[in-house]
């Protein structure tokens, strides 16, 4: 009952969004809610423009993001669209992020929301591998269930506002890379795209699982199948 309820509280919220903006939302959100975002900022990796940049490209605009985008737009000016549309609750998630980054491990169960993730990204995974039934399972209910599931209940919640501004200028960042990556759309074959960007996010659902699957092998995937794709 649960899930039913979540999954349509999730349809509500995101019902102005299309599915191929929801999934763009969801992967470039994944390091907010993981944890990795986080870590990330109390440990000083978002504390140079350098290191901005580094933690945009490859966080929140990496190969995941960049396959769903591809796959989810046929010409650059929608998929321009997608990312202006994104972009709201990608720096609002990382406002609420940095707000309470040094105790966010208090506040929910890491290993529990990493399960979730996981299984939201097969997901979509197999959604944009055409898997028969794939469409069945929704996204958002899978996350929020895991969400609800994983919230802990802290003794006392400390905000900081410390690290607000390296993860609005990260966040922000990151949406300009996929903006300026938008031109690359009309210039590959989709279909060929669409199914290289589900290998991509089964593979990171694959270790977030735990599995040993090597960090570089999603992204060399769609690399050579987007070289190939270029028409």
């Amino acid at each position: 009952m649960v899930p039913e309820r979540l999954s349509y509280g999730a349809s509500w919220l995101l019902d102005r969004y299309d599915k191929g903006t929801r999934r763009l939302v969801f992967i470039m959100c994944l390091p907010l809610v993981d944890g990795v975002f986080a870590t990330l900022l109390v440990s000083g990796g978002v504390d140079t423009f350098s290191s901005m940049i580094s933690v945009a490209l490859t966080v929140f605009a990496g190969a995941g993001a960049l396959a769903v985008l591809c796959s989810e737009s046929e010409t650059p000016s929608e998929a321009r669209r997608m990312v202006l549309k994104a972009l709201p609750p990608v720096v609002l998630g990382s406002i609420l992020v940095s707000l309470v980054a040094p105790v966010y491990a208090q506040l929910v169960n890491l290993e529990s929301i990493r399960l979730a993730a996981g299984v939201a990204l097969s997901a979509i995974g197999f959604q944009m591998l055409e898997v028969r039934y794939a469409e069945k399972f929704s996204v958002p209910g899978i996350l929020l269930t895991g969400i609800v599931l994983s919230v802990k209940a802290p003794s006392s919640i400390t905000f900081s506002f410390e690290y607000v501004f390296p993860a609005l200028a990260t966040s922000f960042v990151a949406a300009g890379m996929l903006y300026i990556l938008s031109e690359v759309v009309s210039l590959v074959n989709i279909d060929y795209v669409r199914r290289a960007g589900g290998f991509v996010l089964l593979t990171i659902a694959a270790s977030l699982f735990g599995l040993g699957v090597p960090s570089e092998l999603g992204l060399t995937v769609f690399a050579l199948v987007f070289m190939f794709s270029i028409r």
